[in-house]
Parts: structure tokens; sequence; C-alpha cells
């Protein structure tokens, strides 16, 4: 092998890690967005990640990957940002970006297979969704909505009406500011721990049920289903509540009240007054467990 030869192989060997990093094109987004506006973000992989500050404007910043481009639409109200993958892209590297979001603004976020990170916001309503991604998020919202099929879900925002859904992925949330709570899952664990609630839904079909609360606010109703998955609820034992509970080959076991079973055939039910009865609790589940804690919070 002569020596130009061996120069340029050696060269080439040097330079090739470098070929992704020279793929990828930067980004730098600045865009006015008046009080209270509109900000959306789509990326199919990679990662976002979401973080509030206290000026008018939206800022993204980051990389896109090869053959990526950006598309941006603009206005006073709204801002749209969205990564555009090539046909062929297959395997090109993800978009990895970093949004800033005014205060007091609402927030669009989807991905398919991007992790999603909102953290550090105080936003009139945020929606994150994704396919296979995971999302977390803490912070401030006035409604929140966090979606995924495959994903896990964490959540600690602090919010007066929180709305999770998810096919398979856990869920886990701690928080939120005592409003609505609505959470679904499929095969997904759900693990909910709470402040006092107005009024909470969780159901899950095969995935398991634990929900924690600092109590349940007057005339709050609180509202847990499975299918084969087990329950459990922690409540205060200054909880003012009419309590049923129901399940068709599961066990019952409650710190008040007596379970019922009939004389003949399966099921089971409990029916106890909390305190005064103001709110209402109603827990069924078809073939799992039901536990209910009073004074362990």
């Amino acid at each position: 092998m002569n020596v130009s030869l061996r120069y340029l192989l050696a060269a080439v060997a040097l330079l090739a890690p470098l070929a992704p990093a020279l793929a990828q094109t930067p980004v730098n987004e600045h865009h006015a967005l008046s009080s209270g506006g509109r900000v959306e973000i789509n990326n199919v992989a990679g990662s976002v990640t979401v973080r509030g500050w206290d000026r008018n404007e939206v800022q993204l910043t980051g990389t896109l990957g090869e053959g990526q481009r950006l598309d941006v639409q603009s206005s006073a109200n709204r801002v749209q940002l969205k990564v555009v993958y090539p046909q062929n892209g297959h395997n090109s590297r993800g978009a990895v970006l970093e949004l800033r979001v005014p205060r007091g603004s609402e927030l669009q976020a989807g991905t398919v297979s991007a992790s999603l990170d909102v953290a550090d916001v105080d936003l009139r309503r945020l929606q994150a969704s994704t396919v296979s991604g995971g999302i977390t998020a803490n912070g401030q919202a006035g409604e929140s909505s966090l979606n995924t099929v495959s994903g896990s879900i964490r959540s600690q925002l602090r919010t007066s009406r929180l709305e999770l859904r998810s096919v398979s992925g856990g869920i886990s949330a701690a928080g939120t500011s005592g409003g609505e709570v609505s959470a679904n899952s499929v095969s997904g664990r759900l693990d909910l721990d709470l402040s006092a609630v107005q009024r909470l839904n969780a159901e899950t079909v095969s995935g398991s049920l634990g929900v924690r609360s600092a109590g349940l606010q007057p005339g709050g109703r609180i509202s847990l289903q499975t299918v084969s998955g087990s329950i459990a609820l922690t409540l205060p034992a200054r909880t003012s509540a009419q309590l049923k509970v129901s399940s068709f080959s599961g066990s019952i076991r409650s710190d008040v009240g007596e379970v019922e079973r009939p004389r003949y055939g399966p099921g089971s039910h409990l029916d106890a007054r909390i305190g005064s009865g103001d709110g209402d609790i109603s827990i069924n589940s078809h073939s799992g467990s039901v536990r209910v804690n009073l004074g362990a919070r």
C-alpha cells in the first residue's frame, strides 16, 4: 500500500465518527407571543424538553437530524413548530429540542417516539400526547391533559383539572390542586397520590389501581373501577362520605363497614358511612381485590 493511500484511509477512519455530528442542523428560533397565546410543537423521534420563563417570547433551540427540517408558522397569538422528516429517513437520528414558553400561555405538544419533559411551567392549559415516548410533567397549569399509548406518564403538576390516559404504559401522578382528576389505563398501573379532591374518576382493565388522597372535599365524589386489577384506596380518618364497594369474585377489605356476601352465588359488597357522609365513594371490581384504608395518611 502506498503512503498516500495509507494517509487517505487514516483520514477516513478519523472523520467517520464525526459524520453524524456533521449531519446535524442547529436550531435557534425566537418568536414573540402575546399574553395567553398558544404554542404548538410536534416531533416524531428524539426528545422535546419544555421549560417556562417570564419573557413574552417563544424560543426553540437544539438540533435536527440528517434530512430533517423545521416548519414554522408564527403570528402574534400562535406559534406552530413542526419537525418534518424525510420519507426515507427511518435510520436518521431524531431531533433533540428545547422549547421555552411564556408563563400564562397554552401549550400543545405531540410526539410519536420522542420523549416529552415539561417542567418549571406556569401555563393556562397543557396538552401533551405521545405514542411510545414517555411524558414527565411538573409545574403549574390551569387545565392539563396527558396521553400516551405505550409510554409512561409521570406527573407532579399543580392543576385544578387533570386528565391522564394510557393504554399499556404506567401512570404515576402526585399533587394537583384539589379539583377534578380523570385517569384511565388498559393494562398499565395507575398510581395516584393526590391532594384533597372534588372529583376523581379512575379506571383500569387489568392494571392495578392505587389511590392515596389528602381527603375528599365537601360533596365530592370518587369513582374507582377495574376488571381484573386490584384497587387500594387510602384516605384520612376525617373523610366524610358514603362508601359503596362491590366485587364479583375479588376480596374486599375495609377499615370501616362490614362486607356482605350472598348466601348462594359469587359476589360481595360493602355499604358504609364515613363521618357525616357528605360525599360519595364508589368502588367496583370484577375479579381484583379491593382494600380501603382510613387514617393511614
